[in-house]
């Protein structure tokens, strides 16, 4: 009688040693299965698609920003309500007229392109004093000494409230494999009366590796310089859906002289593929006059730089002579048409 029954214990013995073995072969595919969902979601965020840090591309125009106690705050604000400041990133030094500054922001944590909802710029401008040093009063032209001198050089002292002129504004968000621009925004003139900006961020997903981030342009001078300072060169990106994007001052107000190679770079406020880039403008500030400026470009190429950091000459072309007329032969600007050469 008890056989049976230890027949029936081995049989569930068995049974249950079988049931494990199962299990511990199948929990392994059904582990992988939920990695398989979690690492779908990871790509979507941190894996693939995620921001750790914003570089911030920021032009100033023909009002510098001052330093010292006249600064700029940024603030970075999320989907959730949260909010990350960053206060006085051009840590108290001054931003020249003309000038490309950038500036890094670390996030607190890694998030989606599309939680970033609205960058925040403050000008923190104040009014202040600065005493003269001793060198500077030595220095100093005015023949006066004894009472006179001490509130002459106190004047001499007082700055106003700063104000500061913005050219140009630009966002990327970096992370793992990701370069790609989030926000951008035009000229803007902080003053005491408006010392804040709010610039929305444009709808990002995940970038592909054949969209274009960037184009890099290559110019060479013949014999007739490109003067700088208020004669330069603006180049406008024309995209095959009728859009523009126009950066403003591509020398940065810098001289190109006779036989120069000088570069240029245009971040895309978008990402496209190379079909969508139709062409280019190029246009220089001239003016005209007895004073005006000529430029002899011998020639120039435009090279896209993919998201997977690969490049490909998208246009070329050869010498023009720039000048203040409309149209002929020496026309202030002229269009380029782009296709994917190599």
């Amino acid at each position: 009688m008890k056989k049976p029954y230890t027949n029936r214990v081995l049989v569930v013995l068995s049974a249950l040693v079988i049931t494990t073995a199962a299990f511990g072969q199948g929990s392994q595919p059904r582990r992988g299965v939920l990695l398989g969902q979690q690492s779908r979601t990871l790509l979507q965020g941190n894996a693939g698609c995620t921001v750790g840090m914003l570089n911030l591309k920021i032009v100033t125009g023909n009002d510098d920003l001052r330093g010292g106690k006249n600064n700029l705050d940024v603030e970075i604000h999320f989907a959730n309500g949260d909010m990350q400041p960053a206060p006085n990133v051009n840590n108290g030094v001054g931003w020249g007229n003309n000038t490309v500054n950038f500036v890094a922001i670390h996030l607190n944590h890694p998030v989606p392109p599309s939680d970033i909802k609205q960058i925040r710029l403050v000008h923190s401008a104040q009014a202040g004093y600065n005493a003269p040093s001793a060198g500077q009063v030595a220095q100093s032209a005015l023949p006066i000494s004894g009472p006179m001198l001490a509130p002459i050089n106190a004047l001499e002292g007082i700055q106003s409230e700063d104000n500061w002129d913005m050219a140009q504004f630009q966002a990327f968000g970096l992370g793992n494999g990701v370069d790609l621009p989030v926000a951008s925004f035009g000229a803007h003139r902080f003053t005491g009366s408006k010392p804040s900006l709010d610039i929305n961020t444009q709808p990002a997903g995940c970038p592909s590796p054949n969209q274009v981030k960037k184009i890099l342009f290559t110019f060479w001078t013949k014999d007739d310089d490109l003067r700088g300072g208020k004669d330069n060169l603006d180049v406008t990106v024309l995209f095959t859906d009728g859009t523009t994007q126009t950066e403003a001052n591509v020398n940065h107000s810098q001289n190109w002289p006779n036989g120069s190679t000088k570069g240029a770079e245009v971040l895309l406020n978008h990402p496209v593929t190379v079909d969508q880039i139709r062409g280019f403008t190029l246009e220089t500030t001239f003016t005209g006059g007895s004073g005006g400026d000529n430029w002899n470009m011998n020639s120039m190429q435009a090279d896209a730089v993919l998201m997977n950091g690969s490049y490909h000459t998208i246009a070329k072309s050869g010498y023009h002579r720039f000048s203040a007329d409309w149209s002929g032969d020496s026309a202030k600007q002229i269009s380029i048409r782009a296709n994917a050469i190599n």
